[in-house]
């Protein structure tokens, strides 16, 4: 006993040294590793980039791009800009290409990373609306003339400066007056792209969205917002899900398949570095005078208290919850229906309980919920996080009755025949003997596979859920910050974890209390 506490203690204290070493890693500047590089006379440009490591975002055109302006680095994939700004800060890759007007904005708030001012490109940011579509072509001609008044009024210089320039004050989308008399127009964007779109205030905001917010107020619509990844948009687009997205680049693959507005703005591809890497004296400029438990103070205050970012966790967590309990529960009653359709021996259900099952299990969950979403239930209107729900509660209903199964295999047969012999019928001697013992050796498996799905709700953000780690990252995108968003996504995961096994727990003390009563009274 002494030997296991002892061990016990030992692991806690490594663990919190693990985690203050994490802690200290997060808050104290990052150091460049070996040598700083040889500088170069002269002005940076993106050539000295090629042959280093170059991060991309994934679900855009840039990979082509990247590979045609760096054909001999070695590339990484990033979910968005602050993956690749994390990134990008420690060392893990060298640069990144991104459009001009974005990094204007992450430098603005992040002075350590920096692009080069040479443009590779020129572009034009337009929103995209669906092809084929009569309807469409009509919003698209409305929108057209919409982008014309703007630029003959002034308006169009008033919403560049605003979103563009560095008062924060002002910079908020006034959602009013919107009648919705001639209907509700849904529309997709990415919540991580300031000054685009992004959350402040817990509300969405950012120059697009003020924009198709001053559209739909002048032409009579109402506006819904659908917040998914960029790789979502276009998708979501063609299969009929939205109206149309937010701004992106114009390029001629993606004219092939939707149409794009006027441009709205224009800028070009630039290549993100360190700001070190162009200026030598840019590291200086940390201010080493701050004590540490100050930065992880004001680390802490900036992630979770400032625009009450804790409240968007929360809500994140909600979410996660809702999809979690209405997936077991489902997936539970699926689970059992599929046993007891097996257990009529009819060779057709058997067929298709096995052919359902081995779908299941062959089907990645992200995948599942891709083709649910785009291609199932794309004419039904149904929410993404219903979606959410029917996706995972068959994956688990699969999952589960090969569990219960195995559970009830495992009881011998003459429990059955002791019950029928004793009078009771086929599901009465099931339910009341079989079942019962059957649950205290599957249930323990049960628990692991619901813990599992907990962890697999992690992908529904590639459905446009926003769930907790969806949120985790909109946070990331405006701090610039991966520690403490994560950190608490990580332990709110393991939480919610520790509570359903709890719960498993209770259930399986309570049958197992329950049975040794019925044992008792029976030997009595």
């Amino acid at each position: 006993m002494k030997t296991a506490q002892k061990t016990d203690r030992i692991i806690l204290i490594v663990l919190a040294l693990l985690l203050v070493l994490a802690v200290i890693r997060q808050v104290l500047p990052s150091s460049k590793e070996g040598e700083a590089s040889d500088q170069k006379t002269g002005p940076v440009t993106y050539e000295d980039y090629n042959g280093k490591n170059i991060g991309i975002m994934s679900g855009t055109h840039l990979d082509a791009e990247t590979f045609h302006y760096f054909p001999d680095s070695e590339y990484f994939y990033f979910d968005g800009y602050a993956d690749l700004n994390i990134a990008l800060e420690n060392h893990l890759i060298d640069a990144y290409l991104g459009d001009e007007p974005s990094l204007k904005s992450i430098h603005a708030q992040q002075p350590q990373i920096d692009y080069i001012k040479e443009r590779l490109t020129n572009n034009k940011y337009s929103f995209a609306f669906r092809k084929d579509d009569p309807e469409e072509a009509a919003i698209l001609a409305e929108f057209n003339e919409f982008l014309q008044e703007l630029k003959s009024s002034g308006e169009y210089e008033e919403i560049d400066s605003l979103w563009f320039g560095t008062d924060e004050e002002k910079k908020v989308v006034d959602m009013s007056d919107l009648t919705g008399e001639n209907g509700t127009l849904r529309v997709i964007t990415t919540p991580t792209d300031e000054p685009f779109s992004y959350i402040k205030d817990g509300k969405l905001v950012g120059y697009d969205i003020d924009v198709t917010v001053r559209f739909c107020r002048a032409r009579g619509y109402d506006v819904e917002f659908v917040e998914g990844d960029y790789s979502a948009r276009i998708p979501a687009l063609v299969s009929g899900r939205v109206e149309f997205t937010t701004t992106m680049n114009v390029t001629p693959e993606r004219e092939e398949s939707v149409l794009f507005s006027e441009a709205v703005s224009e800028g070009g591809l630039v290549v993100a570095v360190r700001s070190e890497d162009l200026n030598a004296e840019a590291e200086a400029e940390v201010d080493d005078s701050v004590p540490f438990y100050k930065k992880i103070a004001n680390s802490f205050y900036k992630n979770f208290i400032r625009e009450n970012r804790w409240k968007e966790i929360l809500k994140g967590l909600g979410t996660t919850c809702l999809i979690t309990a209405s997936a077991i529960i489902l997936g539970t009653v699926l689970a059992f229906l599929i046993c007891l359709l097996r257990r009529t021996g009819s060779r057709l259900g058997n067929l298709l309980c096995d052919l359902f099952v081995k779908l299941m299990q062959g089907t990645p969950s992200v995948v599942l919920l891709m083709i649910l979403f785009y291609v199932v239930f794309i004419k039904t209107g149904l929410s993404a996080v219903s979606v959410a729900i029917i996706g995972f509660a068959m994956n688990f209903g699969a999952y589960a009755s090969e569990i219960i199964r195995s559970g009830i295999d495992s009881i011998d047969p003459g429990q059955r025949e002791a019950a029928l012999a004793l009078g009771y019928s086929e599901n009465q001697a099931f339910f009341r003997f079989i079942l019962p013992q059957a649950a205290l050796y599957f249930l323990p498996v049960y628990r692991g596979e619901a813990v599992s799905l907990l962890k697999s709700t992690s992908v529904v953000g590639y459905i446009t859920v926003l769930d907790l780690t969806k949120m985790s990252d909109i946070i990331r995108a405006r701090t610039y910050e991966a520690f403490f968003p994560l950190i608490a996504t990580a332990v709110l995961y393991f939480l919610l974890s520790w509570i359903i096994s709890l719960i498993i727990k209770a259930i399986i003390r309570h049958i197992d209390t329950k049975r040794s009563r019925k044992a008792k009274e029976v030997s009595a």
